[in-house]
């Protein structure tokens, strides 16, 4: 408790009780004194509002600056994504074009081959790549920081959009290389060099008689005239089924090309190639003889088709 004295009246006295020593202490305050101790009072106040205003602030900041390290953190692990995905689309667009290169080469070879053989290959449908990339247009924007997650979420669509186009074109770009390869191995196993290069002296129906007894048939081959020795090649890719000796045709080679092509050499001088020997186109399988029914040196050469032989001259197309 506290008031004024009646002696002055210019001063506090205040009184503190005791009740354990029962005894009362008396302190006077001047008035200039406790102006200057609630002056220190106020001030005092004012700074702990202060500080404790400072803090809460600081506390605020904290909270904000973990979000917004866990949202760099987030961005950043975003963009790793977004990094990885654009490293396999780089990879597998390099990929597409060399596959693109590679077919364009292969179609290259099969207009050479087409140019210098005779053959009516099966046509099969293909899926031509004639869709074109869509393209980008540059947007100038500023993009505010609570759009980064909409426009990267949007990249991976983008590039979701984007792989899966290129994994269709690489796709189409497998079955036009697979039909060009097909193409291609048609033409090579279709008979078209010249086994030797000579004067054909008998075609491809003509009459020939059997024997000395008068009897005929029509002949199922041509015969070309060559000196004894000549080198005969392998007018296309096959393997060899027979080389041995036949009756008729003396020294004899038979090749099976594929795809119901088959060619058959006789009278040769020899060979040097046996049954079961994969050949190439041009490669030499023996040379030119009179073994055999013959009346000089030329190559008995046939060409059968599924079976059935036909006339070998629309087939010899390539000069070696």
């Amino acid at each position: 408790m506290f008031g004024k004295t009646l002696s002055d009246k210019k001063c506090y006295s205040f009184l503190i009780l005791s009740p354990k020593a029962a005894k009362v202490n008396r302190i006077t305050i001047a008035p200039p004194l406790l102006n200057v101790l609630a002056v220190f009072l106020s001030f005092a106040f004012l700074l702990y509002a202060y500080i404790l205003y400072d803090y809460m602030m600081n506390r605020r900041n904290i909270v904000e600056l973990q979000k917004l390290r866990i949202d760099t953190l987030s961005q950043r692990t975003e963009l790793g994504h977004l990094g990885e995905k654009i490293a396999t689309m780089e990879e597998q667009a390099h990929k597409v074009q060399t596959m693109e290169k590679q077919a364009i080469k292969e179609l290259g070879e099969v207009k050479e081959l087409k140019k210098t053989t005779k053959v009516t290959p099966v046509t099969k449908k293909a899926h031509l790549l004639t869709n074109k990339e869509p393209s980008f247009s540059a947007e100038q924007a500023f993009i505010l920081d609570r759009e980064r997650s909409r426009l990267i979420s949007h990249l991976h669509q983008r590039l979701l959009e984007l792989r899966k186009k290129a994994l269709q074109r690489e796709q189409n770009l497998k079955e036009l290389q697979g039909l060009i390869g097909a193409q291609k191995s048609i033409l090579l196993s279709t008979p078209s060099l010249w086994p030797v290069l000579g004067r054909i002296t008998s075609g491809f129906g003509e009459t020939r008689q059997i024997d000395a007894s008068g009897g005929t048939r029509p002949h199922r081959a041509v015969d070309i005239a060559a000196p004894v020795g000549t080198p005969i090649l392998a007018p296309a890719e096959g393997i060899v089924r027979f080389a041995g000796w036949g009756q008729e045709y003396g020294r004899l080679v038979c090749i099976d090309h594929g795809y119901g092509f088959s060619t058959i050499y006789g009278h040769l001088q020899n060979f040097f190639v046996k049954t079961g020997t994969r050949v190439r186109k041009g490669e030499a399988i023996g040379t030119v003889g009179v073994s055999g029914n013959t009346n000089g040196p030329h190559l008995h050469y046939e060409v059968c088709l599924r079976g059935s032989r036909v006339d070998p001259f629309p087939y010899l197309t390539q000069l070696p």
